[in-house]
């Protein structure tokens, strides 16, 4: 065998050729002939080019060995238990049952199906047949359909039954995938598909570029944005203005890429598009259209309904909110989820004494964390409190200090040249204020200590509903991040506990004050 073949994989081909080779045995021991002999390096070629072309390794392994079981004329009763099983044809339920889309939680099941074609996509390999996203009364979800299984064609809106359909599952992400031991029927059973909708909390840490009033091309219907007054597929255009809100929504262990539309961002902003283009006019700039959309929503926390379009959420419905459950943990969000590090709501006494940090890889990019006492890794913070004092505490340039209150301890944040609109922030700020930072944690020694601070990547003012909002919200986290710490389950509590010790007394004393009630600041 290659001594380059991947070790997962030469275990599989290990795997089919031990199989076979009982197989064979048993048939000899039977008095009878050997049915074939297998040729090992070809299932390991076979193997190693399914891979290459990306398709999963359990489907390989079924479309090998079920190719390897044809080459030796063998049909499903001639096989033994672990050959059928390593073919994909052990497992199934002795009665049809159906089973519902967003009942599907787990990988390599057998399940039987009644579900639309909502939408075909392209296929980007030739060994995939047809790809999209089926949809019934439960929810929705990509199926594949691989060519060597020779199976019809599926139209876009037509109901079908799938039978012996097997689950797949890829970094949290549930599909199903039709192979050669699939069928599938037209049916006229009535299928009412679920409209998508799904519900979420969390709060808006980033409003991005592109938001506010843009140009869209219009010409036959076209709706690209214009870059510097040109459509990708039209050339240079006048356009038509429209109104949008990109975002990210996060709630302190996940984010997502939310798409506000003109109706949705004049109902959460009161800003319409007609006011946005006057704004822009008098202006000279849309710049400021943008730039009032993120004083408004940063640090605000939202209840918003809509539904996932590639890798966003389309946002139908949005409400200022003050709940502490509903996060993005729902596995219908799961296409639009960000690789960007979540904003983690922590109490001053956590953050503070969050004075180790740490990478996971040497690689010179790789983001640095800071191990929380309660044994988790952050690299993002979002911090709501009160704005106490500003200072410019730079020699030859501009740079600014904040004192800011977390419940009823202080953080420092610092804003210089390379954070320009937090600094302008902390410039014009009238203390005492609400203000809603989101930054990165920096640790700096000073003399035989280490302190932390936020670079903050944004501070806006807010108001006192918004400041509770985030108390509630950062209590309840702070409360299950020591739960975990004390159960054994933090991620990096073993690494806590030999860094710090014991340091969760303060911790608890300043939940146990805001739960009671008591958070209020006696400094301000």
């Amino acid at each position: 065998m290659s001594s380059t073949v991947a070790p997962d994989l030469q275990n599989r081909i290990q795997t089919i050729s031990d199989v076979f080779a009982e197989f064979d045995e048993s048939q000899v021991n039977d008095g009878s002939d050997p049915t074939f002999v297998l040729d090992q390096r070809d299932i390991e070629d076979q193997l190693e080019r399914m891979c290459a072309y990306r398709v999963p390794a359990d489907e390989a392994v079924r479309t090998v060995v079920r190719k390897a079981c044809t080459d030796a004329n063998l049909d499903r009763d001639d096989l033994t238990d672990d050959l059928a099983k390593l073919a994909g044809y052990s497992g199934r339920p002795q009665k049809a049952t159906r089973t519902m889309l967003n009942s599907i939680d787990e990988a390599d099941k057998w399940v039987d199906i009644v579900a639309e074609v909502v939408e075909l996509w392209e296929p980007r390999s030739e060994k995939i047949a047809q790809v999209g996203l089926l949809g019934d009364e439960s929810g929705r979800l990509k199926f594949v359909v691989w060519a060597s299984a020779d199976l019809p064609e599926l139209e876009e809106g037509g109901t079908y039954k799938f039978d012996s359909v097997v689950t797949d599952e890829y970094q949290g992400r549930f599909s199903v995938s039709c192979n050669s031991a699939t069928s599938i029927s037209g049916t006229d059973q009535s299928v009412e598909v679920s409209d998508g909708t799904t519900e979420v909390v969390g709060s808006i840490v980033d409003v991005q570029e592109g938001s506010g009033l843009i140009k869209r091309c219009g010409q036959d219907d076209c709706t690209r944005v214009l870059r510097n007054g040109r459509c990708a597929d039209h050339g240079q255009r006048d356009g038509d203005f429209d109104l949008r809100i990109k975002a990210i929504l996060d709630d302190g262990e996940r984010s997502v890429s939310v798409l506000f539309n003109e109706e949705a961002t004049e109902a959460v902003t009161g800003i319409s598009l007609d006011d946005a283009t006057t704004m822009a006019m008098d202006a000279l700039s849309t710049d400021v259209v943008a730039d009032e959309i993120s004083e408004q929503l940063l640090g605000r926390r939202f209840r918003i309904a809509g539904s996932i379009f590639g890798t966003y959420f389309l946002v139908d419905e949005a409400e200022e909110t003050d709940a502490v459950s509903a996060g993005l943990d729902a596995d219908a969000v799961a296409p639009a989820l960000t690789q960007r590090q979540p904003a983690t709501r922590l109490f001053a006494e956590e953050l503070n004494a969050t004075t180790h940090t740490f990478q996971e890889s040497d690689e010179d990019r790789a983001p640095v964390y800071g191990l929380t006492p309660t044994g988790i890794g952050i690299n993002r913070v979002f911090v709501v409190g009160t704005l106490t004092e500003t200072a410019d505490v730079g020699n030859d340039s501009e740079y600014w200090q904040g004192k800011v209150f977390a419940a009823s301890s202080p953080v420092y944040v610092y804003a210089g040249q390379y954070q320009p609109e937090a600094m302008a922030a902390l410039r014009a700020a009238e203390t005492p204020t609400y203000v809603a930072i989101v930054g990165k944690i920096r640790t700096y020694e000073s003399g035989d200590r280490v302190n932390v601070a936020i670079e903050p990547e944004s501070i806006t003012e807010v108001d006192e509903s918004t400041r509770e909002a985030w108390v509630a919200e950062a209590a309840a986290q702070t409360s299950r991040r020591i739960e975990a710490f004390e159960a054994g389950e933090a991620p990096f509590g073993a690494q806590a506990q030999d860094e710090y010790g014991e340091r969760l007394n303060d911790l608890r004393e300043a939940v146990v004050a805001i739960e009671d009630g008591k958070s209020h600041n006696t400094e301000v």
